[in-house]
């Protein structure tokens, strides 16, 4: 019997059948005819690329055809029950499109108010999955319209959490089937990632190209919750946190491998900043979890990542690393190609606010993240003004009582906090430290040059250094900036000539 939908939501199933697709076991069983989950009414799909549509039918053999801008395209179901339809790359599109999709034994569906752009991915653990309700005390003037630019699909970690028998295994379609694609009116806004929503509704001021924003994240994951199983098992983790190992990735990810998108927010490390082991390598596996994602999704999308923020005097005594991850953060950067690090250490929860771990200033960090993507990806404003100061190098200098630490990415040079960059060549920063991490002493540093800071040795380091050369490069061999479990104003206050903070850093010194 023929049927059509209009979907404003996942393609309905019969209700046995979804039941059984959802039911507590974590095997899935195929639909009689389905269109993945991935696409609903109001999506936005990726301008400038072949738009792939897939599903799923119990009938391999029959044909599905798909109609879409003037466009007509067929394809076979295949032994593993899925079907995909490939149409024609497009530019951007803001009018309002209609896509329709049958198969030979009479099912159609019909999708509609569907718009091309560029998709964003938003991936990380709790900061990131923060939706936008709370943030709205620190903005309550903002407000919310339909029709604005971007459109949402909300994924959380509830869900998953609360049905662990879906992280067993990678989930073949998405694991809600009340999650959709959503216009940005108030309800579905202030249930999606502040972050995001932020970062979404800044960009769309400035360019006419909708944005499809896809959270993906899940609050307190682990990387090796982020993991496919058996990159986790690899890395010899054998269990997780919240999830099994890779059940976020089973859950979360698994379901989009093959959407092409723009490319990727990110927000996590705090789960790993509880163990020094697990800080020490977070450099290590941050790269392997998005060499990993790249290839699953079959291109290398940039990966704007964001360095931990502040986690008040509470923070502390929960994840006593989190400096560690900071300087692991700042060290990724040379071993995720195409990535970016955005500084969120001056954004932690103010101090009368009730949750020290997940800070309201969603705004500022949003703000930030969108000028620096107007830049790179829209050609809107200078790359090099639109960052945080970064380390380059760090010399000794010729009498070995100084190292200078030359920085990119400044605008109009370094500053310190609260002044202008005239006024600050000379003026003392504070923030640095010479030696590892289990040797690390405080040290007088100057604004020096536009680009460069220079930091003064300790005395008793210089001592203890000739007392013991062997030990000399543990001692003097690195140099750290904001390499501390708090970060305030009055310990940390290098920052460049946009006013945006200077990141966290550890940097080996060049003898």
């Amino acid at each position: 019997m023929e049927h059509t939908e209009v979907m404003d939501n996942t393609p309905a199933l019969p209700t046995e059948e979804k039941t059984t697709a959802t039911a507590t076991t974590s095997a899935w069983v195929c639909p009689d005819f389905k269109i993945s989950g991935v696409f609903s009414s109001h999506m936005v799909l990726q301008r400038e690329k072949p738009i792939k549509i897939w599903g799923f039918s119990d009938t391999p053999g029959s044909r599905v055809a798909g109609a879409f801008m003037g466009e007509t395209v067929t394809a076979t179901v295949g032994d593993d029950n899925r079907w995909t339809l490939t149409f024609s790359s497009h530019l951007y599109e803001c009018e309002p499109q209609i896509m329709v999709i049958s198969d030979d034994r009479g099912h159609t569906v019909t999708l509609e108010d569907i718009l091309i752009g560029d998709v964003w991915l938003i991936g990380g653990q709790s900061n990131a999955e923060l939706n936008l309700s709370p943030c709205m005390a620190l903005t309550p003037s903002m407000d919310f319209y339909e029709g604005d630019n971007f459109r949402l699909f909300t994924q959380t970690q509830a869900y998953p959490y609360t049905h662990q028998e879906l992280c067993a295994t990678p989930q073949p379609d998405i694991i809600n089937p009340d999650w959709c694609w959503k216009r940005p009116d108030r309800e579905a806004s202030l249930t999606f990632s502040a972050m995001g929503w932020y970062f979404a509704h800044e960009v769309t001021k400035h360019i006419g190209i909708p944005l499809g924003m896809v959270m993906m994240a899940a609050g307190g994951a682990c990387v090796r919750e982020l993991l496919p199983v058996e990159l986790a098992h690899g890395e010899g983790y054998f269990f997780g946190a919240n999830v099994q190992e890779g059940g976020y990735y089973n859950t979360l990810i698994h379901p989009w491998l093959g959407l092409p998108c723009k490319a990727m927010l990110f927000f996590q490390g705090e789960s790993e900043g509880g163990s020094r082991e697990l800080a020490e390598k977070y450099a290590y596996e941050l790269a392997l979890l998005v060499a990993d994602e790249r290839a699953r999704f079959g291109q290398d999308f940039p990966f704007y990542n964001v360095q931990l923020s502040d986690y008040r005097n509470e923070g502390t005594q929960f994840f006593p690393w989190h400096d560690i991850i900071r300087v692991q953060q700042h060290k990724a950067l040379s071993l995720i190609p195409g990535s970016t690090l955005t500084v969120d250490m001056d954004l932690g929860a103010p101090e009368d606010w009730p949750d020290w771990a997940h800070s309201p200033r969603k705004l500022e960090l949003g703000e930030r993240l969108a000028l620096l993507a107007l830049a790179k990806e829209y050609g809107i404003g200078r790359e090099t003004e639109c960052g945080s100061p970064r380390p380059v190098m760090a010399s000794l200098s010729n009498d070995r009582t100084k190292i200078v630490v030359e920085f990119t990415d400044i605008s109009a040079g370094l500053i310190v906090s609260g002044h202008n960059p005239a006024d600050s060549y000379g003026m003392e920063v504070q923030g640095f430290t010479v030696g590892d991490y289990d040797h690390r002493t405080p040290a007088h540093a100057t604004i020096t040059s536009r680009h460069s800071v220079t930091v003064d040795i300790p005395e008793e380091v210089l001592a203890a250094a000739e007392a013991d050369p062997d030990n000399a490069k543990a001692l003097m061999g690195q140099v750290n900036y904001a390499f501390s479990l708090r970060i305030t104003p009055e310990n940390a206050d290098l920052r460049g000539g946009n006013n945006l903070p200077a990141m966290a850093f550890s940097i080996d010194v060049k003898f």
